[in-house]
């Protein structure tokens, strides 16, 4: 059943409980918005950008559709009408628009409806260290592709490269943390988790980039990038410390981020990745 502007409006006068933020919902707009919402470009704001912090500030304006609301609020009201996306043919129930993969689904759009119920709370913040960049600080980069100093190796949709960031807290016990991929072809992502550093955090030359991550090496989860960007963990997938068996506080783990860039640019190769970060579990 389609959900109202009132029914919204109750929602929100429901006590905020803090526990959905942006990252929870930010996935769901890239995925079925960037087409037109990512770039500023004919849905006059960019909710599905691949920065997060671009992408919520735009959520916030306020909407012409919904006076008086915001445009994350009348993002949904539009999509549980069947407005959006637009031209995919939908008709805001997720039954009935099953078999449209154009369509949100019914946990996209709990999703949403959990993050504006729970006062449209902002990314978390980041944490972690980041290291490994392709600015030549380290070991450097491959063919002269020299990047950015928050970011790994150029690439050919960005001369900054690849960037990771790790978000969140890194709790045992409470694990909100995200890792987040910017910066990237709208390609695969395979984000990984190791226990030491290559080369003291240099990193060495492997395909179109910077090889960081070494020792025991654990595989997190391979995503699709949209608006140039993905994340993990994200909706059901398991939190980052039980996919990565970190059960011990005080331990260290270095994450990165190795995706496809099939164009020819650098080496032979059709992969590149981004810096690394380093984070250390607490209790």
């Amino acid at each position: 059943m389609q959900m109202t502007t009132v029914l919204l409006a109750v929602l929100l006068s429901a006590s905020a409980r803090a526990q959905s933020p942006f990252d929870d919902v930010h996935p769901v707009f890239r995925t079925y918005c960037a087409d037109c919402h990512s770039t500023q470009g004919t849905g006059a704001h960019n909710i599905a950008a691949g920065d997060i912090t671009a992408a919520y500030a735009d959520s916030q304006l306020l909407s012409y559709f919904s006076p008086g609301q915001t445009k994350g609020f009348a993002s949904l009201v539009r999509i549980q009408n069947g407005d959006m996306p637009l031209g995919a043919g939908c008709t805001g129930d997720p039954s009935m628009d099953a078999s449209n993969t154009a369509c949100l689904t019914a946990s996209d759009q709990a999703r949403i409806q959990a993050w504006i119920q729970d006062g449209q709370h902002g990314p978390l913040p980041t944490t972690g260290a980041p290291y490994c960049f392709g600015d030549g600080s380290g070991t450097a980069c491959p063919c002269g592709n020299t990047g950015g100093a928050d970011g790994g190796c150029a690439n050919t949709v960005s001369f900054g490269g690849g960037k990771l960031v790790a978000a969140g807290s890194a709790s045992i016990a409470i694990d909100t943390l995200v890792l987040r991929g910017t910066r990237m072809p709208n390609s695969s992502a395979l984000y990984f988790q190791g226990t030491d550093r290559i080369a003291g955090g240099a990193g060495q030359v492997f395909g179109d980039g910077l090889r960081c991550v070494t020792g025991g090496v654990q595989r997190l989860g391979t995503k699709l990038n949209f608006a140039g960007a993905s994340q993990f963990p994200e909706g059901v997938d398991p939190r980052i410390s039980i996919r990565g068996a970190v059960t011990v506080p005080g331990s260290t783990r270095h994450y990165q981020a190795w995706y496809r860039n099939a164009a020819s640019f650098c080496t032979p190769s059709t992969f590149n990745l981004t810096n690394g970060v380093t984070v250390t579990w607490s209790a």
